[in-house]
């Protein structure tokens, strides 16, 4: 959220996340970040470099016709964040658009517009996240999927467990994601998992690890870390 690591004049993120599917594929996304403030220190841009390699359980024509793993470059994404902080409450309207620069068919070549709204009430001792998500495809080439969705994601309470000064910082909070896939008969699929983030000096830090519900579950696992160098 905003006071994490969005007020400041620029940053670099070093994002990963692996994703085990329900029906035995994987993928694994490594993705570069970097925001830069514009007219002050409320208003930043960000740019999004993935990188994304595919672990099919089937031969996928003509990526991996031996349904080996396979790895490209994914869709670049560049983002408009307008961020309020507060020391109560946080709230950010975020819009972006992701472009079909993806080689090698690890991602659909549709463009995306997307949308957020991000809100945090902080208390002594506690807080509680709300991030809002609209994705919608605007271009469509022939043979691309088709993206609508709404997603939520829920966090809270941002303990703080340890007394230890050097790492006084450190939280550990419950996590809930639900999404809603409008161009697929509006099914609901969600999942539920922990996370841990902090800080070191101006290091930014979390791990997230989440697990999905039910027949409708999300993934069947995903773990996600990342790391925000202030500079």
């Amino acid at each position: 959220m905003a006071d994490d690591v969005y007020t400041i004049d620029h940053d670099a993120t070093l994002f990963y996340y692996f994703q085990g599917n329900r029906d035995g594929t994987a993928k694994v996304k490594k993705e570069v970040r970097y925001d830069r403030n514009l007219w002050n220190t409320c208003a930043q841009l960000q740019i999004r470099i993935p990188f994304i390699t595919k672990y099919p359980t089937a031969p996928v024509e003509p990526y991996s016709p031996n349904a080996n793993p396979y790895s490209g470059f994914g869709n670049l994404e560049l983002r408009y964040i307008y961020a309020v902080t507060d020391k109560t409450f946080d709230h950010s309207l975020v819009a972006g658009v992701a472009l079909p620069t993806q080689s090698n068919g690890v991602e659909s070549i549709d463009t995306q517009l997307k949308f957020f709204y991000n809100v945090k009430w902080k208390w002594n001792g506690g807080a509680i996240a709300s991030t809002n998500e609209y994705d919608q495809t605007i271009i469509r080439p022939p043979g691309a999927s088709e993206t609508s969705l709404y997603e939520q994601e829920l966090t809270l309470p941002y303990w703080s467990f340890v007394d230890d000064p050097n790492w006084k910082g450190l939280k550990l909070s419950a996590t809930y994601t639900g999404k809603v896939y409008f161009n697929d008969g509006s099914i609901y699929k969600s999942a539920v998992g922990v996370m841990l983030n902090g800080s070191l000096n101006d290091v930014a830090l979390s791990f997230r690890d989440t697990w999905g519900i039910g027949a409708n579950g999300l993934w069947k696992y995903k773990v996600e870390a990342n790391a925000s160098a202030r500079f």
